[in-house]
């Protein structure tokens, strides 16, 4: 049982070293691997700081209703989950996948703000966050010139 063990200890490490790298087919499933490094954008800001902007009293904003149409169409919102900025609302209803009520973290909204700064990049293997870069940014390092209201004014 112990060798059993140490061979599987032994193929994972193989395969963390494969993702970690250039990427690769998993020998028994054929699936593709590689962590993927993942940045905050322009894009992902202002997403953010448009649900930041309607969800600051903590209500949950429907989005594909009421955000503006560029925000629904880059699907940022998602991505933003790994940095613990946004959060979903699960859904009880099974014939959806999603509710579409979002609203921004205590977190998120601060980094809103330009009040707190969080990792550059995020690295995820399988949609799951593996590790953060060291490189903290601040919002106005992906807005450029940062001035919220300005900013809440190009995002209604």
């Amino acid at each position: 049982m112990e060798d059993k063990k140490k061979f599987l200890a032994d193929l994972r490490a193989i395969w963390r070293g494969i993702i970690g790298d250039e990427g690769g087919h998993c020998p028994c499933c054929d699936r593709w691997g590689k962590i993927y490094p993942r940045s905050l954008n322009e894009t992902m800001a202002r997403s953010l700081v448009w649900l930041a902007h309607h969800s600051a009293n903590g209500d949950w904003v429907d989005v594909p209703k009421r955000a503006p149409r560029w925000l629904v169409r880059s699907n940022q919102l998602p991505t933003l989950r790994w940095w613990g900025l946004v959060e979903r609302l699960d859904t009880e209803d099974t014939t959806k996948k999603h509710s579409g009520l979002w609203r921004a973290t205590k977190r998120g909204l601060l980094f809103a703000q330009n009040r707190l700064q969080v990792p550059k990049k995020v690295y995820t293997y399988n949609a799951e966050v593996e590790r953060f870069s060291d490189e903290l940014i601040a919002i106005e390092d992906c807005v450029g010139s940062f001035d919220y209201s300005a900013v809440m004014e190009s995002n209604t």
